[in-house]
Protein backbone atom coordinates (compact mmCIF):
# COMPACT_ATOMS: atom_id res chain seq x y z
CA UNK A 1 0.00 0.00 0.00
CA UNK A 2 2.87 2.35 0.78
CA UNK A 3 4.37 1.71 -2.65
CA UNK A 4 1.07 2.56 -4.31
CA UNK A 5 0.77 5.73 -2.24
CA UNK A 6 4.29 6.79 -3.22
CA UNK A 7 3.47 6.22 -6.91
CA UNK A 8 0.36 8.35 -6.61
CA UNK A 9 2.35 11.15 -4.92
CA UNK A 10 5.03 11.03 -7.62
CA UNK A 11 2.35 11.12 -10.31
CA UNK A 12 0.73 14.11 -8.59
CA UNK A 13 4.04 15.95 -8.46
CA UNK A 14 4.68 15.20 -12.15
CA UNK A 15 1.15 16.28 -13.09
CA UNK A 16 1.55 19.60 -11.25
CA UNK A 17 4.75 20.29 -13.19
CA UNK A 18 2.94 19.44 -16.39
CA UNK A 19 0.13 21.85 -15.45
CA UNK A 20 2.53 24.83 -15.35
CA UNK A 21 3.57 24.36 -18.98
CA UNK A 22 0.21 23.28 -20.43
CA UNK A 23 -2.06 25.26 -22.76
CA UNK A 24 -5.35 26.69 -21.51
CA UNK A 25 -7.35 23.83 -23.04
CA UNK A 26 -5.16 21.19 -21.41
CA UNK A 27 -5.18 22.91 -18.01
CA UNK A 28 -8.86 22.08 -17.54
CA UNK A 29 -8.19 18.36 -18.06
CA UNK A 30 -5.03 18.36 -15.94
CA UNK A 31 -6.87 20.19 -13.12
CA UNK A 32 -9.35 17.30 -13.03
CA UNK A 33 -6.50 14.78 -12.95
CA UNK A 34 -4.85 16.64 -10.06
CA UNK A 35 -8.14 16.75 -8.17
CA UNK A 36 -8.66 13.00 -8.64
CA UNK A 37 -5.11 12.21 -7.54
CA UNK A 38 -5.43 14.35 -4.40
CA UNK A 39 -8.75 12.65 -3.61
CA UNK A 40 -7.20 9.18 -3.94
CA UNK A 41 -4.12 10.13 -1.89
CA UNK A 42 -6.24 11.53 0.93
CA UNK A 43 -8.43 8.42 0.93
CA UNK A 44 -5.40 6.12 1.11
CA UNK A 45 -3.66 8.09 3.87
CA UNK A 46 -6.68 8.65 6.13
CA UNK A 47 -8.56 5.44 5.39
CA UNK A 48 -11.75 7.46 4.93
CA UNK A 49 -13.56 8.88 1.99
CA UNK A 50 -12.53 12.54 1.75
CA UNK A 51 -15.29 14.85 2.86
CA UNK A 52 -17.06 12.24 4.99
CA UNK A 53 -17.74 13.47 8.48
CA UNK A 54 -18.30 10.02 9.93
CA UNK A 55 -15.85 7.16 9.53
CA UNK A 56 -16.70 3.47 9.49
CA UNK A 57 -15.71 3.10 13.15
CA UNK A 58 -18.50 5.52 14.07
CA UNK A 59 -21.23 3.75 12.16
CA UNK A 60 -24.25 2.25 13.84
CA UNK A 61 -24.03 -1.39 14.87
CA UNK A 62 -26.12 -2.63 11.94
CA UNK A 63 -23.85 -0.84 9.46
CA UNK A 64 -20.57 -2.34 10.69
CA UNK A 65 -18.96 -5.41 9.21
CA UNK A 66 -19.64 -8.62 11.08
CA UNK A 67 -16.90 -11.24 11.63
CA UNK A 68 -19.14 -14.01 10.30
CA UNK A 69 -22.01 -14.23 7.89
CA UNK A 70 -25.06 -14.06 10.21
CA UNK A 71 -26.94 -16.73 8.26
CA UNK A 72 -23.97 -19.09 8.45
CA UNK A 73 -23.74 -18.59 12.21
CA UNK A 74 -27.45 -19.33 12.62
CA UNK A 75 -27.12 -22.50 10.53
CA UNK A 76 -24.11 -23.51 12.63
CA UNK A 77 -26.04 -23.14 15.87
CA UNK A 78 -29.10 -24.89 14.45
CA UNK A 79 -26.95 -27.83 13.39
CA UNK A 80 -25.79 -28.38 16.99
CA UNK A 81 -27.74 -30.16 19.67
CA UNK A 82 -30.24 -27.96 21.54
CA UNK A 83 -28.66 -26.38 24.59
CA UNK A 84 -31.62 -24.60 26.20
CA UNK A 85 -35.08 -25.78 27.16
CA UNK A 86 -36.68 -23.04 25.07
CA UNK A 87 -34.65 -24.13 22.03
CA UNK A 88 -37.27 -26.02 20.01
CA UNK A 89 -35.88 -25.63 16.49
CA UNK A 90 -35.28 -28.55 14.19
CA UNK A 91 -31.71 -29.71 13.66
CA UNK A 92 -30.18 -28.72 10.33
CA UNK A 93 -27.35 -30.29 8.41
CA UNK A 94 -26.88 -27.61 5.76
CA UNK A 95 -23.52 -26.38 7.00
CA UNK A 96 -20.43 -27.98 5.50
CA UNK A 97 -17.89 -29.68 7.73
CA UNK A 98 -15.25 -27.17 6.58
CA UNK A 99 -17.41 -24.20 7.64
CA UNK A 100 -18.14 -25.95 10.94
CA UNK A 101 -14.40 -26.41 11.64
CA UNK A 102 -13.62 -22.78 10.77
CA UNK A 103 -16.40 -21.47 13.01
CA UNK A 104 -15.45 -23.75 15.90
CA UNK A 105 -11.83 -22.63 15.57
CA UNK A 106 -12.82 -18.96 15.65
CA UNK A 107 -15.16 -19.50 18.62
CA UNK A 108 -12.52 -21.46 20.55
CA UNK A 109 -10.98 -18.21 21.87
CA UNK A 110 -14.16 -17.26 23.78
CA UNK A 111 -14.78 -18.01 27.42
CA UNK A 112 -17.76 -20.24 28.22
CA UNK A 113 -19.89 -17.25 29.24
CA UNK A 114 -18.93 -15.21 26.16
CA UNK A 115 -19.67 -18.17 23.92
CA UNK A 116 -23.06 -18.67 25.55
CA UNK A 117 -24.01 -15.00 25.17
CA UNK A 118 -22.68 -14.89 21.60
CA UNK A 119 -24.62 -18.06 20.76
CA UNK A 120 -27.82 -16.59 22.15
CA UNK A 121 -27.38 -13.29 20.36
CA UNK A 122 -26.03 -14.28 16.96
CA UNK A 123 -27.24 -17.86 16.72
CA UNK A 124 -30.72 -17.60 18.19
CA UNK A 125 -31.24 -13.88 17.40
CA UNK A 126 -32.31 -12.97 20.91
CA UNK A 127 -32.26 -9.33 21.98
CA UNK A 128 -29.85 -8.14 24.65
CA UNK A 129 -32.70 -7.70 27.13
CA UNK A 130 -33.96 -11.26 26.50
CA UNK A 131 -30.47 -12.63 27.06
CA UNK A 132 -30.11 -10.52 30.20
CA UNK A 133 -33.39 -11.92 31.53
CA UNK A 134 -32.39 -15.54 30.82
CA UNK A 135 -28.97 -15.18 32.43
CA UNK A 136 -29.96 -12.75 35.22
CA UNK A 137 -27.41 -10.12 34.21
CA UNK A 138 -27.72 -6.55 32.94
CA UNK A 139 -28.20 -5.65 29.28
CA UNK A 140 -24.99 -3.61 29.36
CA UNK A 141 -23.10 -6.72 30.50
CA UNK A 142 -24.54 -8.61 27.56
CA UNK A 143 -23.49 -5.83 25.19
CA UNK A 144 -19.98 -5.76 26.65
CA UNK A 145 -19.62 -9.53 26.32
CA UNK A 146 -20.82 -9.45 22.69
CA UNK A 147 -18.38 -6.65 21.82
CA UNK A 148 -15.53 -8.48 23.55
CA UNK A 149 -16.43 -11.73 21.80
CA UNK A 150 -16.55 -10.07 18.37
CA UNK A 151 -13.13 -8.49 18.95
CA UNK A 152 -11.67 -11.86 19.93
CA UNK A 153 -13.30 -13.58 16.95
CA UNK A 154 -12.09 -10.93 14.52
CA UNK A 155 -8.55 -11.19 15.94
CA UNK A 156 -8.66 -14.99 15.69
CA UNK A 157 -9.88 -14.86 12.09
CA UNK A 158 -7.09 -12.46 11.13
CA UNK A 159 -4.34 -14.44 12.90
CA UNK A 160 -5.38 -18.05 12.38
CA UNK A 161 -4.24 -19.73 9.21
CA UNK A 162 -7.07 -22.18 9.66
CA UNK A 163 -9.69 -19.40 9.60
CA UNK A 164 -8.05 -17.56 6.70
CA UNK A 165 -8.40 -20.52 4.38
CA UNK A 166 -11.75 -20.39 2.78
Amino acid sequence: MNDLLQEYKQTLKHTKKLFKHASDEDKKIIRGMISDLEFAIEWMTTGRRPGNRRGIERRAAYQREKPFDPLLIQKFFRSNEPVYEWDDHEKEDVITSWDRERIEDALSVLTDREREVYLMSRGYCLTYSEIANYLCISSSSVQTMIERAEKKIKKRINESLFCLCG
